[in-house]
Formats: structure tokens, sequence, C-alpha cells
């Protein structure tokens, strides 16, 4: 039986249709504006802790950080509904500069801690998401190589070397790889903390025109019990905001 799902629900598909299909709008021209914006689960897998790929190329790669689908395999599902790890993001964000510039910013509201998502302040009710099984590596690999592998430029996201390309974004991160997430309950319901501190900033943070992607991070302020540190990465993090002109938009230095 096939079930329609609407394209507005986080849906593993859906997330990577949309990202795609930023590539290939004509509506958006090259050196437009792209801001992509997710809040929700995130993961993390250690390659080495999987039994399959001990001693293997794979168990060399370190870890992988990924975000969690709404649909991923539930538990006892014959279907398989792997995580949308960092290299397939990335890949796709190098595939949406290529035909549409290097003007993206990529704001994420999850961590990858552990294993753990955001979670509550105060933390009575933190949410967490397991991880799935051994071969999820293995379909995290596969899915984006089997969609993007004809894309120019792609690099195979197998490769033991693989280092992400941080030419073609600046990302906006909720908190450094080791902390975690956390929301609080707010007048219209519950929000991320640093989602909240990013809006509040942008608004009324008196940052100045000439205000880098690195002075809004500096400028968050965040309560002190969320004890998350928001971070900012990627060649042009000291770009003013929104690429606001194509001079700004220089390789920072290391």
């Amino acid at each position: 039986m096939h079930l329609d799902i609407e394209p507005s629900i986080p849906t593993r598909a859906n997330i990577i249709d949309t990202l795609l299909s930023l590539s290939t709008n004509s509506e958006i021209e090259n050196g437009d504006n792209i801001i992509i914006y997710f809040a929700g689960h995130g993961s993390i897998y250690f390659c080495s802790e999987y039994p399959p790929y001990e001693g293997t190329s794979v168990a060399d790669r370190g870890s992988i950080e990924a975000l969690c689908p709404i649909d991923r395999t539930p538990p006892d599902s014959e279907v398989t509904i792997p995580d949308i790890s960092d290299r397939e993001i990335n890949t796709i964000l190098k595939e949406i500069s290529r035909t549409k510039g290097r003007r993206i910013t990529f704001i994420l509201d999850c961590c990858h801690s552990s294993g753990v998502t955001r979670s509550l302040i105060p933390l009575n009710g933190v949410r967490s998401v397991d991880l799935l099984p051994d071969t999820s590596i293995r379909d995290m690999f596969d899915a984006p190589h089997i969609r993007l592998r004809d894309s120019p430029g792609y690099r195979s996201v197998y490769e033991a070397d693989w280092r992400p390309d941080m030419d073609s974004h600046v990302v906006l991160a909720g908190c450094r790889e080791y902390e975690s997430a956390k929301e609080q309950k707010g007048p219209n319901g519950y929000n991320g903390v640093f989602t909240q501190a990013l809006i509040d900033t942008l608004r009324h943070g008196n940052l100045s025109e000439e205000a880098t992607y690195l002075d809004l991070v500096q400028a968050l302020k965040l309560p002190k019990n969320a004890k998350q540190t928001p971070v900012v990465a990627g060649n042009h993090r000291e770009a003013r905001l929104w690429y606001q002109d194509s001079e700004d938009c220089h390789i920072a230095s290391s």
C-alpha cells in the first residue's frame, strides 16, 4: 500500500528531496542567499564500535554525525531507513553551491553527543534516540553514494580520508559536539534555547552593519543552565552576515 506523505513531514526522503531541489530551483539565482534550518534529533556513530567493520578501512573512519529523520528505521521493521550522515549533508551542500553559489547558511539546532539529542531545561524530560543497528553506517554511506555519485565533483563518501567541503557554506550550530542542545518552555510552547537566542540577537542584539557570522555567535546569550556553547564553522565564517557583498566572502585564516 502506497501512502502519500505531506512534503512538510521531515521524513528522510522529504529532507533530501527538499535540499536537492534547491540546486535546481529556477527561482533561485546564482549568488542568492540560501538559508537552511534544521531543528530536531541528532546521533553519532563510532565506526570502530561496529564488529562487522573492525579491522577494515571503515573502522578507521572515526565517527559519523547524523540527523535523524522522523521515519528512521523503526524497531522490528524490514524496511531500512538510515539516518542522514554529515557526509551526505555536506555533499548536498556542495552540490547546491555548485549551481547556486556559496552564499549558503546552514543553521543546526540539534546535537550528536553520545546519541542524545535536545533535552529540556530543567532536565526533567530528556529526549534521546537510540542508535540504529550495526548495518546503519553502511546504509548511511550507500544512500548518498547511489543518489549523488553522478554529480559533478562528487567525492565518494566511502573514502577513509574523506574531508568535508567547508567552502560551500557557513554552519551555525547550537552546541559543541560533546554537548547537548536544550529546549525551554516559552509562551508559545517549547523552543530550542539556541534558536531563541539566535532570534533575539538578530532582532535586538544591536549588531553592527559590519557584523560577521563569528560576531553573531559571540553575541548570543543563552541561559547559564543550558550549558551549551554555540559554534560557527566554515571558511567564510568571517564574512558579513548573509554575505552582504561578495568582497566579504573571503576564506578565513585557520
